[in-house]
């Protein structure tokens, strides 16, 4: 085995945190695996990894090989895959990890256009809301609503999507549209579980942003069953846009306090430094991007303006956007 070979065998154990699992990527016993490592270490005369029966770990000179070791890989596979680039069309299995919301009513509903476009790719949709290491799990492509500070992984800006508050005609005839934040005090807002607990409603306040925390009657922590709830009167709910788009379009949800929306949140896919140059991941990432451009599926704020949110929501035009009440700052909102 050539140093070339013995250094992708260490940088995939690295990466694994496990022989074992770097042996299955590779094809190995994790005996052989560890013969490799040893082979290396042997060459450079020194240690790069602390072993124990559980676990392993870098060594000071072992950490600073590794990250040489990263680059010279990378500009190694960037180098191979340019010359194949022009001649190789985009085929293979390709592992995306998605958040529930996301993957239900914005990749789900693409999934049947990317498979079109791309007959030689096969897609392995995995929908889960906590964050994963992909490396370790095989995943091309991580996509999530939060940029990952300090990671291996490289970070790509796909888009953003608006978090609106939405309700249903029937429930507004009852009980009125809040034209300010403070007036959620008076409203029942069906709060969102994550972990046990309801996430904060999240606002626009003149000074800064604002933050409310929910207690009214129902929670749940289904994004299906939150968007039945509203569609049903039984309060307000605040979503991504891009959720309650077809509700929007159709009349049965309209939009209220437009004026005091957060900042949009941004959606970034995340993965490994050599996948960039992967065909099958290139396009993907393409093809996602272009879905927030076009708005679809489902363009929400057309849908807004089709059914009068603006109007309804008692904006005078005039630019009101901020004007939440201080008193709503890190407040706690108490919901009929």
């Amino acid at each position: 085995m050539d140093v070339f070979s013995e250094i992708g065998v260490f940088t995939r154990v690295v990466d694994a945190r496990s022989f074992t699992r770097a042996g299955q990527q590779l094809g190995l016993t994790p005996s052989g695996v560890s013969r490799v490592v040893a082979r290396l270490e042997e060459r450079l005369g020194v240690r790069l990894l602390n072993r124990t029966t559980r676990s392993i770990s870098l060594t000071d000179d072992g950490a600073a090989y590794y990250e040489r070791c990263q680059k010279i890989l990378a500009e190694l596979e960037d180098a191979n895959l340019a010359m194949a680039r022009a001649r190789s069309a985009p085929r293979g299995r390709l592992r995306v990890d998605a958040p529930l919301v996301l993957g239900d009513f914005m990749l789900g509903p693409a999934v049947p256009s990317f498979l079109e476009a791309y007959p030689d790719v096969s897609l392995d949709l995995s929908l889960r809301d906590h964050l994963i290491d992909p490396i370790a799990e095989g995943v091309d492509v991580v996509v999530r609503m939060a940029e990952l500070r300090e990671s291996e992984l490289v970070s790509k800006r796909l888009g953003s999507v608006r978090l609106v508050v939405a309700g249903a005609p029937s429930y507004f005839a009852r009980r009125g549209r809040p034209r300010e934040v403070a007036d959620l005090e008076k409203h029942a807002c069906i709060g969102y579980l994550s972990g046990g607990t309801a996430m904060p409603w999240r606002f626009s306040g003149r000074t800064g942003p604002v933050s409310v925390t929910s207690v009214g009657r129902l929670h749940v922590n289904c994004g299906q069953t939150l968007r039945q709830a509203a569609r049903a009167g039984l309060g307000l709910i605040q979503v991504f846009e891009y959720f309650v788009a077809d509700d929007l379009r159709s009349g049965a949800l309209e939009l209220v306090l437009c004026d005091h929306e957060p900042e949009p949140r941004p959606i970034y896919a995340l993965y490994p430094h050599h996948k960039h140059a992967v065909p099958k991941v290139r396009v993907f990432l393409d093809f996602v991007a272009s879905i927030f451009r076009s708005g679809a599926p489902g363009d929400g704020k057309a849908a807004a303006r089709a059914n009068g949110a603006g109007k309804h929501d008692g904006r005078s035009g005039s630019g009101s956007r901020g004007r939440s009440s201080g008193r709503a700052r890190s407040s706690r909102v108490r919901t009929a």
